[in-house]
């Protein structure tokens, strides 16, 4: 008997032990810090910070974009959303090309292929020119830490130039001092 009471004990010890190391259910889980479950979610855009061609700079501006597996497929996503952007329509500049292409290499250099959609290629004046490429590059290095650098393809190739001014033979970094305060 006195075996069956210790036995009965122990059990009762094993099982409010358990309950007590165990975790609590998902639902207090997500009661007890509903924004921390929010904010990893899938399906919840991510917000991102667009820059685009104005006058004589660029201007930021915030804008929603889907959520994607890996940093490459988001800075993708972030740069179709720039080229599909009003403002960045009214550039000369943007309106003249389309997104072919993207990879992100280990060493944090992204590859950016743009094409133009018109046969003549691009037409706009330096300004214009530097202010789209910047658009692009700015975009990708202040959204994503692991871009480094961008460079620039034309149809899939190393190119001169994307409208006859700029080189785009060396990498670009971030200009910060091209955003209008």
């Amino acid at each position: 008997m006195v075996a069956a009471i210790l036995a009965l004990a122990i059990a009762a010890g094993f099982f409010a032990w358990h309950h007590a190391a165990a975790p609590a259910p998902p639902s207090i889980q997500a009661n007890a810090a509903p924004s921390a479950v929010l904010t990893n979610r899938a399906d919840q855009p991510l917000t991102v910070t667009l820059y685009v061609p104005g006058v004589a700079a660029l201007s930021a501006g915030l804008a929603p974009v889907r959520r994607q597996p890996d940093t490459q497929a988001q800075a993708r996503e972030a740069l179709n959303a720039g080229f599909a952007d009003l403002r960045a329509l009214q550039s000369r500049v943007l309106k003249d090309i389309r997104l072919s292409g993207f990879f992100l290499d280990a060493a944090g250099t992204a590859f950016v292929d743009l094409s133009p959609v018109q046969q003549g290629g691009v037409r706009a004046s330096a300004g214009e020119e530097l202010l789209a490429l910047y658009a692009v590059v700015n975009t990708l290095t202040q959204n994503f830490e692991e871009i480094k650098q961008v460079r620039f393809l034309v149809d899939g190739r190393e190119a001169q130039t994307l409208a006859g001014h700029i080189d785009l033979s060396r990498p670009f970094t971030k200009r910060m001092d091209l955003v209008k305060q």
